[in-house]
């Protein structure tokens, strides 16, 4: 594509003639002959450090922030944002893909992938071929291809959609994190359908306060056209500011009475939930194999998703009730003699949705072992909250490593225990033997929840990724005895 294509509607200072762009990337490992390298700022490396790298790569052009490094000896662009500029670069190489495609965006803090998940499965059933980008990777129809981020860098974002249109998928469900709206990773991508779970506390360590990280969730919302739909859960203290700042079309859930889409009643057990829904003064009844309150709210955030987009309810309830869990979202992964579950959980308000609902559930005579750790690097103070959550709900507690990161696991452990009252744990530091562990303790009345990682296969130790996955852990030791 020629530069002036690609530069369309962006301010920048530069004298070069035009010239053809064959790939554009920001990791100077990827660049090869006839690349633009775009110097951008990250957590840990600043893209500027890595412009010579590009240049002996075949770099045909450096994009950098005006003030930044020496010249370079190739053709040199400068703007103000790299980062914002990138998201504009991306839209504008790869056509604009989000206005050629059908695209819901699910932000919150619990529940996005989960609710993802629903979306996207509902929509693949009753015929409206959809990918969906998020936890789980870049999921097409014929492929998954993991990502390592909850939203990828607005050059992916945009390359990935490129290839649903190309492919003719007609919709994409993205999972949207704070952090993508705060790196403008969502900038120039147009959303249809917006949802809201909930926001509580997480990411404070990169967001500083609730209200700022409030305010990157609202940027989704905001962005909306008015023939756009916003699904907004109701009973989410939050929802009523986002309600009043957006100026699309709304639909609510929750059990407040004024909800649009409202839960009636329920029932649960181990294997699945009976729910009566009501949705705009009509009642349905719903059986599904997913579990947990939690969950309620994340199948009514679906339900709404697919009727802003024309999906009849019949069809709707009919493709939930197909569906078998939820990849490591209160999964079950044990055996008739095993009750053992895994979920991906890592905030005080997913732990007290979990672990309430397993109580919920229990007979007298369970006893719940609950197994987790917190990732280095992050929010220190949810530590101390979510060791009292699992301390509440839990007879037995194993306290292990998850992501320790850079972060010493002696530190961690510290910060996790200080929340603890009683004598109800003991510290295993490696992952692997603590699960062993837990699943001895096992008895017929036992039921496991490990946390944290549920279908990650790997540990963040150091910088480095190492394989780990707590699912072949349980299962080779279940299954051995």
């Amino acid at each position: 594509m020629n530069i002036k294509e690609i530069l369309n509607n962006i301010q920048y200072v530069g004298d070069f003639e035009d010239f053809d762009v064959l790939d554009i990337s920001y990791d100077s490992r990827k660049v090869g002959k006839g690349t633009l390298f775009v110097a951008i700022r990250g957590e840990e490396f600043d893209g500027h450090d890595f412009i010579e790298e590009a240049e002996k790569n075949g770099a045909v052009a450096i994009i950098k922030e005006q003030g930044t490094g020496s010249k370079c000896k190739v053709i040199e662009i400068e703007v103000e944002n790299t980062r914002k500029v990138l998201a504009k670069i991306a839209n504008n190489f790869f056509g604009n893909p989000s206005s050629k495609i059908g695209t819901v965006g699910v932000t919150g803090t619990n529940g996005k992938t989960t609710t993802t998940f629903l979306i996207n499965k509902i929509f693949n059933e009753c015929g409206f071929e959809s990918g969906s980008i998020g936890t789980l990777g870049f999921v097409s129809p014929s492929d998954i291809i993991s990502t390592g981020f909850t939203t990828p860098e607005s050059l992916e974002l945009n390359n990935f959609m490129d290839k649903l249109v190309a492919g003719g998928i007609k919709n994409v469900i993205l999972e949207v994190s704070s952090h993508a709206l705060a790196l403008s990773r969502m900038e120039n991508i147009q959303i249809d359908t917006a949802v809201f779970t909930n926001l509580s506390r997480e990411h404070l360590d990169y967001h500083g306060t609730m209200e700022k990280y409030f305010l990157e969730k609202l940027k989704l919302f905001t962005s909306l056209k008015e023939e756009a739909n916003a699904v907004i859960n109701i009973d989410d203290i939050y929802s009523e500011r986002i309600i009043s700042k957006i100026k699309s079309k709304v639909i609510t859930y929750g059990v407040n009475k004024r909800a649009d889409i409202k839960l009636i009643s329920k029932k649960m057990s181990y294997k699945g939930m009976k729910l009566i829904i009501e949705l705009f003064g009509n009642k349905y009844t719903l059986n599904t194999k997913v579990v947990g309150t939690h969950n309620i709210y994340n199948i009514m955030a679906a339900i709404g998703a697919c009727i802003a987009n024309n999906i009849s309810i019949q069809l709707i309830i009919k493709s939930i009730e197909k569906i078998h869990g939820i990849p490591g979202r209160m999964e079950f992964v044990g055996n008739e003699k095993n009750r053992i579950f895994i979920d991906y959980a890592h905030t005080p308000d997913a732990y007290e949705n979990i672990l309430k609902m397993i109580n919920d559930l229990k007979d007298k005579e369970d006893k719940i072992i609950t197994l987790f750790g917190c990732g280095g690097d992050r929010d220190r103070e949810k530590r101390p909250e979510m060791a009292k959550i699992s301390e509440r709900y839990s007879d037995k507690i194993i306290v292990t490593t998850d992501n320790p990161r850079t972060e010493s696991i002696d530190n961690i452990i510290k910060h996790i225990i200080h929340g603890f009252e009683h004598r109800k744990h003991i510290v295993i530091e490696d992952r692997e033997v603590a699960i062993i562990e837990s699943i001895k303790m096992m008895s017929e009345n036992s039921v496991l929840i490990v946390l944290g990682k549920g279908r990650e296969n790997y540990q963040i130790i150091d910088s480095e990724k190492k394989y780990h996955n707590d699912v072949e852990i349980i299962q080779r030791e279940i299954n051995a005895n």
